[in-house]
């Protein structure tokens, strides 16, 4: 853009690029937070499923009603951490849902900016190109009646 061309708005511009960085960072933390607890609850669910299978290899070759009972309250215990696990994984998945509307919000409020700011230049640019026809013009003007 041309250098004498000066935006008012121009410090509301970066501010509103800065805030939209800031969304985007703040989005791909709670991201990798999601993944985090996603895979941690595969993880569980992968030992509850082993578990079962186990107990059920076991119960076929005969096995002590300890053991079972052992299997069985490890396997509740395993079916609490899976519950949890899974409200840890709804309330990331509302928190990214919350971060990328913020992100949208942001981009959105700095798409109007920018298209502010382009509109501004255009205007410029037209006036300016105005003032240069006028002066080539009188320059014409004045050379004609010089000779």
């Amino acid at each position: 853009m041309n250098d004498n061309f000066s935006f008012r708005l121009q410090r509301v511009l970066d501010y509103r690029e800065y805030v939209k960085n800031q969304k985007a960072e703040e989005l791909a933390r709670y991201r990798a937070l999601l993944d985090r607890e996603r895979d941690t609850l595969n993880g569980l669910q992968v030992k509850k499923n082993t578990v079962a299978h186990a107990m059920d290899e076991k119960c076929s070759e005969g096995v002590s009603v300890e053991y079972l009972a052992q299997c069985s309250r490890y396997m509740d215990r395993l079916k609490n951490f899976i519950d949890r696990q899974n409200e840890n994984v709804s309330e990331m998945e509302k928190k990214v849902e919350e971060c990328r509307n913020g992100l949208t919000e942001a981009s959105k409020e700095k798409e109007m900016l920018d298209r502010l700011r382009t509109r501004h230049y255009q205007r410029f640019a037209y006036h300016l190109s105005r003032e240069q026809e006028k002066q080539v013009e009188d320059l014409v003007n004045n050379r004609k009646v010089n000779l």
